[in-house]
């Protein structure tokens, strides 16, 4: 289980903080598997999802790698929104693979 202190705000204000999931964080981590999967994001970039957790080892989150440079992960807390806890954006892979595991 995931402590209640990872449920931090989320960015709100200006346009497309959030979009709407169909699958669950727990459907994209268990989807992403323990070899990763490789699809393209909304911007058209090849990504690879890979599972991994946060430096106390226990928080679940999918790592996304771009073609040239890692551009973040989700946790269940941010899964949905286009920026992560960090404030990192994130919103074109997340809603990539959540369209990706609808195809």
């Amino acid at each position: 289980m995931i402590a209640e202190r990872y449920n931090v705000p989320h960015p709100a204000g200006g346009q497309g903080n959030y979009f709407n999931p169909v699958h669950t964080f727990d459907q994209a981590y268990q989807y992403v598997g323990d070899r990763g999967i490789s699809f393209t994001s909304t911007t058209g970039e090849h990504i690879t999802a890979r599972r991994g957790k946060t430096k106390d080892g226990i928080t679940l989150t999918i790592v996304f790698e771009g073609e040239n440079t890692r551009h973040g992960n989700v946790c269940h807390a941010c899964w949905g929104y286009r920026s992560n806890c960090s404030r990192t954006r994130i919103g074109q892979c997340t809603e990539a693979l959540d369209r990706h595991m609808s195809a």
